[in-house]
């Protein structure tokens, strides 16, 4: 019984001290692939470099071999895929066929000889002429929605449909601007009497332009059809303003002229309720948002002149009596106009009716309303426009106030301070994942990207730019490939220290390489743009033969030994190519310094 409970005490034992062991690898290994570039763990030791400033603050030391049964379970995973990715034979491949695409977009889809092939309930049946292939007819039809669009259906989309609803939102326009005129000034002209025959019509060919037009629903999908599209658009609530802004009434109440014309003048006014939703429905930045809001108060300004015209009867017969007297058209709105203002601003004119009471209240009613909308609009404007330096001043803040309540010194303080500076100079951003918007996109979209952006970088390199080599190859490396941002003096990679990834450099920077056989930071090679360094501790397993240091803000493309095995264990037939070319490179620069 004791010999029982001293074997379970044993293995609890055990197994803890396995957790513990876990647990703490886990920390490094996030640790590591957050703040360097993997395979790497920092610690603050190690003796000065020299008199340039951060070269004493890291050394990088590699972590700790991982445990056997993982291995054996990764390499079992890994034997289980590489049969299926064996290749029969290994082909020659050219420097261009490298170059392809990662999306169809713009496959040009040649026409198949022969008839095509309906498709059948069952989509394994076996076709005649034993051509299994999908005829490029079907493909479009399958990415082309409208193909399957109902023939008496109206696209919503189409160039056509585009220019008629900027034709119908003119006469919108032209219907806030001369309807409320007729009614409060009493405006006639010519040109209105045309505007009054045309407008029906144009309303009465809009309405059912847009009953029997396309429309997209709620998950995406086209629908047409007459019978769908019709009931979608009167039971959407739209149909009754279009209805009522070209229905003849006046022929069919008993009114005399003036009176039908009147009426039926505010009736079409519903039509504006169309221009809302189009306006709404927009895509709008803050600019346009306050120019849309600009015009909203311009035309309630407008409205309300003319309704002051129409219902201030008692003010209009004292008008003799006061310092301005119209004598036109013009000169009569103009006087209604500022009046009009002058009570949104609480600056109200004489009155001498309670409807004149009434309507100056509202007015002022309005007139708040609108202030605050107009400030509101402005202040958004403005915060909208600053605000990309707003996060940024309050990253800084949070930062500094951090550091202070950690401890840290103020040197270091300051070198914390200038790499956020330096990332909103460069990048205009304060994200530090620079492979974060890639990483967003779609899996296809982020293997184009990746592949214009560093497929260059990787044919530079000898044992990676062969012939002979399958483009998966070059396009799994470049996937693995991840972007690590230096400051100003960094170390990058330290003599005497077994390295496990290669970097390329980007975009922005230079790096220098310090003399191995000098005592004093002494530079003896200038890395820029495109240049690549620590390929030998890479391929050999050996220690760094010299020290690299950042000379500015750089950006670093990281190529890791563990991402080279991985693509090696995928494709063995491709491995024993890549090795005869890295045993040619080794060859080559046998006699060279790399680092």
């Amino acid at each position: 019984m004791q010999t029982t409970h001293r074997m379970l005490r044993d293995l609890s034992a055990l197994v803890h001290r396995q957790l513990q062991i876990t647990i703490s690898r886990n920390k490094n290994r996030n640790f590591s692939e957050n703040s360097a570039p993997m395979g790497y763990h920092m610690y603050a030791k190690g003796s000065p470099l020299g008199t340039i400033g951060g070269l004493e603050a890291l050394r990088l030391v590699p972590p700790e071999v991982p445990d056997m049964a993982n291995d054996a379970k990764r390499i079992m995973k890994i034997a289980q895929l590489s049969k299926m990715h064996k290749l029969e034979h290994t082909p020659s491949y050219e420097d261009d066929a490298v170059s392809r695409r990662f999306s169809v977009s713009s496959m040009n889809l040649t026409r198949m000889t022969g008839t095509m092939k309906k498709r059948k309930n069952n989509m394994f049946a076996e076709k005649p002429n034993a051509d299994s292939s999908v005829s490029p007819e079907e493909i479009l039809s399958a990415r082309n929605p409208a193909s399957d669009m109902d023939r008496y259906t109206i696209r919503h989309d189409s160039p056509y449909r585009k220019l008629w609803d900027s034709l119908v939102l003119v006469m919108i326009c032209l219907d806030i601007v001369f309807t409320p005129l007729f009614l409060g000034f009493d405006y006639n002209s010519k040109f209105l009497d045309f505007y009054n025959n045309f407008e029906p019509v144009v309303f009465t060919i809009d309405f059912f332009v847009r009953m029997f037009s396309s429309y997209v629903n709620e998950h995406g999908e086209l629908i047409s059809g007459p019978r769908r599209t019709a009931m979608n658009y009167l039971m959407s609530g739209w149909a009754v303003p279009d209805f009522l802004s070209w229905f003849p009434f006046e022929y069919l109440a008993r009114f005399d002229h003036s009176d039908a014309l009147g009426f039926m003048k505010i009736i079409r006014l519903a039509k504006v309720s169309n221009l809302a939703y189009r306006l709404h429905s927009a895509k709008k930045a803050g600019f346009v948002r306050f120019i849309m809001l600009l015009g909203l108060v311009l035309t309630i300004a407008h409205l309300l002149t003319c309704y002051w015209s129409a219902v201030a009867v008692e003010w209009r017969t004292h008008l003799e009596e006061g310092a301005f007297v119209p004598k036109s058209l013009f000169e009569e709105y103009s006087l209604c106009w500022s009046l009009v203002i002058g009570c949104v601003n609480a600056s109200p004119p004489v009155m001498y009716s309670a409807i004149e009471l009434i309507s100056v209240a509202c007015f002022m009613l309005v007139g708040n309303i609108l202030q605050a909308s107009v400030f509101g609009a402005v202040a958004a404007l403005i915060s909208s426009l600053d605000e990309r330096e707003a996060a940024y001043s309050k990253k800084i803040i949070t930062t500094l106030e951090r550091c202070r309540f950690l401890g840290i010194p103020e040197a270091l303080t300051k070198r914390i301070e200038g790499y956020y500076e330096n990332l909103w100079r460069e990048t205009k951003n304060i994200n530090t994942d620079a492979d974060a918007f890639i990483n967003e996109l779609s899996p296809a979209l982020i293997c184009e990207v990746k592949f214009q952006l560093y497929r260059d970088m990787l044919k530079r390199i000898p044992f990676l730019s062969s012939k002979t080599l399958a483009p998966a190859v070059i396009e799994l490396l470049i996937l693995h490939l991840r972007t690590v941002i230096y400051m100003q003096d960094d170390v990058l990679i330290r003599k005497g220290e077994f390295g496990d990834w290669m970097g390329f450099i980007g975009n922005q920077g230079s790096v220098g390489v310090l003399d191995p056989n000098s005592t004093a930071c002494k530079i003896m090679c200038i890395l820029r743009k495109g240049d690549y360094f620590g390929e030998m501790a890479l391929l050999q397993h050996t220690k760094r033969s010299a020290t690299t240091v950042a000379l500015t803000w750089v950006q670093i493309h990281v190529l890791c030994r563990q991402d080279l095995d991985y693509v090696k264990e995928m494709y063995p037939t491709q491995s024993e190519i890549l090795e005869t070319e890295i045993s040619k490179y080794k060859y080559m620069t046998s006699g060279l310094e790399r680092w």
